[in-house]
């Protein structure tokens, strides 16, 4: 809760303060409807990265690797996002090379202190009795894998991944780009899953992907309306000014 608060806060804040900005440009501008119509082309430019590019409201969220499933773990508790190669274990960062799908897998220690997720799941373990045996038997799969049509190795060192795929840099990235790229079965993204599940008190469903998308499309239209009234206004400014 205190991260969505933090997070709701700094985001309403960033909001208001660039409208401040662009309203003062505009009140002190001399040529108003020039600096509204430059503002409304910036504001539609952000709009479309933002729905298309930063946060695309629908995006892949599974990813099929040889014989494994990556799949995006979202825990609205925290939230935190994880991601776990089936029951290899909880991945850190991923890529294609070529043909071959490299990435790292956390070790038991690093899983428990770097992914509030994979704490829920392997805590449980530490309370049992042969700790070591279950850390061991986790640390099987840690470390860089490489898997392929032909092979599935894991518990690699970078420099055995390198050598084995021929490269001087393995470039690995979030999971969750990869899985955006390469992957399927599309679901609402998980920063519109925050927001239902931390600004939308109101629904236990939240506002749904067809709602997004209305809102969408909605602010797009609206902003692409306003841009083509400021240019007629403008120019029709410009042309009576001419006249005189």
């Amino acid at each position: 809760m205190i991260f969505a608060a933090v997070y709701g806060f700094s985001l309403i804040f960033l909001v208001a303060l660039i409208f401040a900005i662009f309203l003062t440009i505009i009140y002190f501008s001399k040529n108003r409807v020039l600096a509204e119509l430059i503002i409304c082309g910036f504001i539609l430019v952000f709009t479309i990265n933002f729905f298309y590019i930063w946060f695309p409201i629908k995006e892949n969220t599974e990813l099929k690797i040889g014989s494994y499933l990556l799949t995006i773990d979202y825990n609205a508790t925290v939230p935190e996002v994880s991601f776990s190669l089936g029951n290899k274990g909880y991945l850190k960062n991923l890529n294609k090379i070529k043909d071959s799908w490299v990435g790292y897998i956390y070790d038991f220690d690093e899983a428990v202190l770097e992914n509030l997720r994979a704490k829920e799941k392997l805590v449980s373990l530490l309370e049992e009795k042969e700790v070591e045996k279950n850390k061991i038997e986790y640390n099987k799969n840690s470390g860089y894998f490489i898997i392929n049509s032909q092979n599935q190795l894991f518990h690699l060192t970078e420099e055995q991944a390198k050598e084995k795929l021929k490269v001087k840099n393995l470039n690995l990235k979030n999971p969750e780009k990869i899985i955006r790229k390469y992957g399927e079965k599309k679901e609402k993204s998980t920063f519109y899953k925050i927001i239902d599940d931390y600004f939308i008190p109101f629904s236990d469903k939240g506002i749904g992907i067809i709602g997004y998308e209305i809102i969408k499309y909605f602010a797009i239209l609206i902003l692409i309306l306003r841009i083509i009234y400021l240019r007629k206004l403008l120019k029709k400014r410009n042309q009576e000014k001419g006249q005189r």
